[in-house]
């Protein structure tokens, strides 16, 4: 029996279903592909290197000398200066000079008071290295791992800093990234203060 136009179209149609369920497969299939791992290097061998040995510094209860710590860490370990003008958005163009350098030494007290805040879960509690993953705009993700208590994964990302030194423009613990959540408080000082700058200042102790 010759097909009729009707079972024609039914089989083209059937056809149409099935391609586009194909290329729904192989697209998914390509978003789980993860950005490709690469070796450690001697850079990131040495910025793990040099949390560990900031906090071993500190014991659990030492209030003082987690704070020592936790001051260095975020010295040695942050490019606050890379942070702060993603992080003040577009009122870091309308700072001076001073301010501006008023703002980057707020955040990064404002980030060691929150490393204190945790001083006796860090204290002593060396990290593994996990893995390095590609980032973007040539950053690194470095995943790292707490040897003791929770055993918490932090992911740093990290570029080359002044030096050639890895510094972090971000960390994330807990699915929290602490740049997103300066940048998100700094919106909402701007956005209630009808973009201030010296309120913004203020926010951070200056």
């Amino acid at each position: 029996m010759p097909p009729t136009a009707a079972n024609i179209g039914k089989a083209l149609m059937r056809l149409d279903l099935a391609i586009r369920y194909s290329l729904l497969v192989l697209a998914a299939g390509a978003l789980a592909v993860p950005l490709p791992a690469i070796a450690a290097d001697g850079a990131v061998a040495a910025f793990v290197d040099r949390i560990n040995a900031t906090v071993a510094k500190a014991e659990p209860g030492d209030r003082k000398a987690i704070g020592a710590a936790c001051a260095t860490l975020v010295k040695q370990s942050f490019d606050i200066d890379a942070m702060a003008p993603t992080i003040a958005g577009e009122a870091w163009g309308r700072m001076d000079a001073g301010q501006r350098a008023r703002y980057s030494r707020g955040l990064a007290r404002r980030a060691a008071g929150d490393c204190a805040s945790h001083g006796n879960e860090i204290a002593g509690n060396a990290v593994d290295l996990v893995g390095v993953r590609a980032g973007e705009g040539g950053d690194q993700l470095v995943a790292v791992k707490q040897s003791q208590g929770r055993g918490r994964t932090i992911i740093w990302q990290v570029h080359a800093g002044p030096g050639g030194a890895l510094k972090a423009v971000d960390m994330t613990v807990d699915g929290r990234s602490i740049a997103a959540s300066a940048r998100s408080d700094a919106k909402a000082v701007l956005k209630r203060t009808r973009g201030n700058v010296i309120a913004l200042l203020q926010s951070v102790g200056e």
